[in-house]
């Protein structure tokens, strides 16, 4: 009786067909035996589906210009590939039977397969194919996906800060789960979670469609919230909604609600509210990657009390 394949081994041959379909080099016969291959059990199909979604970040190289040959030598490794497929088969029910789970860096697994991905307490900043810069906040997941006619950040969770190359030939668009962004200036921020949105236009109007339909357009120097449906008011952008790009968080005259939903992202474990403070307002200047030393200085200036069950589960009620 032959031996059912390891998940290894699975992972092994379907990256090495993934390669070969991908190099440019692949006959005529070697498509066919790929087929083949694919077809012959329910499993080398979900994993060939999985490895076509989830390593659009190899456009990314691809579209700069690097060689083909030089992925497909670099996968070939055995280290490279078994590492680079784990990632990308994380989420993937059949080789782990994981989908709905939440990885300890605070991501939901399917995006950390995204091209691009922080978590907890982590930023990040890249400079995209045509000279764009991105800065990611922390927890947040988003994919890159250029071509000749248009360029798209598809934002699958969390805030990103964008400074936009000019491209007349290629708008810039930023889709979320709640709205489609197409940005008429070169300077943004945009965050989703939990199914609320919220996008400020730095330097230029941006038009927003919302799921629903509506439709906006957003002049520069202005905000707004939205979600699927709707949009909220329109209100002058806050100079201080970038300071994480340095690590910071300013208040000024802030709700203790929003304060907390910008604490999430960088600790671990469940921070709740009570209704009666959230409309606390706060004021000052504080380090992001200290949030335990932020609900301790709230906690001496307003009426709160912070109830640390255990290190992963703190609560802040009234006094």
């Amino acid at each position: 009786m032959s031996r059912e394949p390891s998940r290894e081994q699975l992972i092994d041959d379907a990256t090495r067909w993934w390669v070969l379909m991908n190099s440019g080099q692949a006959s005529e016969a070697e498509r066919r035996a790929y087929q083949r291959w694919r077809d012959a059990d329910p499993r080398h199909e979900q994993l060939c589906r999985q490895l076509e979604t989830r390593l659009g970040v190899f456009q990314v190289p691809i579209a700069q210009g690097v060689d083909c040959e030089l992925l497909q030598r670099a996968l070939n490794a055995p280290s490279s590939r078994r590492k680079v497929l784990q990632r990308a088969l994380l989420g993937a029910g059949v080789v782990l039977g994981a989908g709905a789970l939440v990885s300890q860096r605070g991501l939901p697994l399917a995006e950390l397969t995204a091209d691009l991905h922080t978590g907890t307490g982590q930023r990040q900043s890249l400079t995209l194919p045509d000279g764009s810069e991105l800065r990611l906040n922390a927890r947040s997941a988003a994919n890159i996906d250029f071509d000749r006619q248009r360029r798209v950040v598809h934002l699958l969770d969390g805030e990103v800060l964008l400074n936009l190359a000019n491209d007349p030939a290629r708008p810039f668009f930023i889709h979320t789960a709640q709205a489609r962004i197409q940005a008429t200036g070169n300077r943004l921020l945009v965050r989703e979670r939990d199914g609320q949105g919220h996008a400020t236009a730095l330097n230029g109007p941006l038009d927003i469609a919302a799921g629903g339909g509506e439709r906006l357009q957003l002049p520069g120097g202005h905000e707004v919230a939205y979600d699927a449906l709707h949009f909220g008011p329109v209100r002058p952008s806050r100079g201080s909604a970038t300071a994480w790009v340095d690590g910071l968080l300013e208040l000024r005259d802030t709700p203790l609600s929003e304060v907390v939903e910008a604490l999430r992202p960088y600790r671990r474990g469940v921070l709740r509210l009570d209704p009666a403070i959230a409309g606390l307002r706060v004021s000052g200047l504080f380090r992001l990657d200290n949030p335990q030393q932020i609900l301790d200085s709230l906690a001496r200036t307003l009426p709160i009390r912070v109830t640390r069950h255990t290190e992963l589960w703190v609560t802040l009620s009234a006094t």
